[in-house]
């Protein structure tokens, strides 16, 4: 379970295979042991940098919610240098990254970090390729949309290529909801690419661990629906997936704008060490970043790039960058308890992450929005 204060479960975790247990304990271990060991447990290996959807965005609220989508405004405003560039990661890249994770031990890996997956013309051979290597735990957060769109099918043919962890970015359990929380996305595209998922499970078309979720950012818009439990009662209910997390909704680097549903409290060092360094890392799609945690929105902490790239530093393995200086940097701030801290101690990243913040669930007004009725 995710130590992010953000972070919940409605309902109970589902059951996994003994195979996959073993992986989380050394999950678990790294948490308490703050031990990153020789290599990293998990990595994000950034599919796409790029998404179909604007989430929380508006002729009002331009800026959105969405991290990627907010790289997007800011570069419409003219600071490109300030922004990540958009693009698809190159399948030989794709392909060495993923051989250079089975060599070293990674037993989880992740198909994005900010964009849409299932945009990346290769995704269900990138699924395919990493259930070939044996990993336990292969995971895809989605908005259900992406090709989909085109290819009604997507879904299914991604469990059946070995998916093991499937969450679709849903945030509402109604129709009008999810169209102004998740602007430009299709609710029935997204219905259709979470019932042809859940189906070809059921069939038996899937790997032994294939799980489904439905995750939810929860606003003052859908927070009536998370806490009476109308949320869970659809997606688990009525579309059959098999669990649901519910993060609390904050703007990129914590910082606090109007779709919130809760208050924030920062925490310090002596409340708060962050165990993702010590067991995840990030490569964005080309392959020029590195970092030891999900949150290296302005990446400020660089391991290094995996590529060959003129005007960055030379070329690092999965491996060299999990050692790296920069990460190590990191690491030792959270043993210390001294991230907190001003000057050289500090570090930045971490002060400004969401994660080292804690909520306060707001009271919202009660919607009467019934569920909707769903084909079988």
């Amino acid at each position: 379970m995710s130590k992010d204060p953000t972070f919940s479960v409605l309902g109970g975790l589902p059951t996994r295979s003994e195979r996959y247990e073993a992986y989380r304990k050394e999950w678990d271990r790294r948490e308490n042991a703050l031990d990153p060991s020789d290599h990293p447990v998990h990595v994000d290996l950034e599919s796409v940098a790029v998404c179909d959807l604007r989430c929380g965005s508006s002729e009002e609220d331009p800026q959105g919610f969405c991290q990627i989508w907010t790289h997007e405004h800011i570069r419409t405003q003219g600071f490109d240098e300030h922004t990540y560039q958009r693009g698809y990661m190159d399948p030989v890249l794709y392909g060495r990254l993923l051989q250079q994770c089975a060599d070293i031990g990674v037993s989880s890996i992740k198909l994005n970090y900010r964009g849409e997956p299932s945009l990346h013309p290769r995704i269900v051979s990138f699924v395919r390729e990493a259930h070939g290597l044996g990993f336990p735990d292969i995971m895809m957060n989605s908005n259900g949309n992406g090709l989909a769109r085109k290819q009604p099918d997507l879904f299914g043919k991604i469990v059946e290529a070995g998916i093991t962890d499937l969450m679709f970015s849903v945030d509402a359990c109604d129709p009008e909801t999810y169209h102004r929380q998740r602007v430009g996305g299709s609710w029935e595209i997204l219905l259709n690419s979470v019932r042809t998922a859940v189906r070809a499970r059921a069939e038996g078309k899937s790997a032994p661990d294939c799980r489904i979720r439905a995750s939810v950012v929860r606003t003052h818009l859908n927070a009536d629906a998370v806490d009476s439990g109308r949320m869970e009662e659809f997606w688990k209910g009525k579309m059959g997936v098999d669990w649901m997390s519910i993060s609390e909704c904050y703007f990129p680097a914590g910082i606090q704008h109007h779709w919130k549903a809760a208050e924030w409290r920062q925490m310090d060092a002596n409340e708060f060490q962050c165990s993702d360094p010590f067991r995840r890392m990030v490569v964005t799609w080309d392959g020029r970043h590195t970092m030891p945690c999900c949150q290296g929105f302005t990446l400020e902490i660089d391991g290094g790039p995996v590529v060959k790239a003129q005007g960055y530093a030379p070329m690092v393995s999965i491996e060299q960058a999990w050692a790296s200086r920069n990460f190590d940097r990191l690491r030792d701030s959270h043993r210390a308890r001294t991230w907190d801290q001003k000057g050289k101690a500090g570090e930045p990243i971490c002060q400004n992450c969401a994660v080292t913040k804690m909520p306060t669930r707001l009271a919202v007004p009660t919607r009467a929005i019934p569920l909707p009725v769903v084909r079988t």
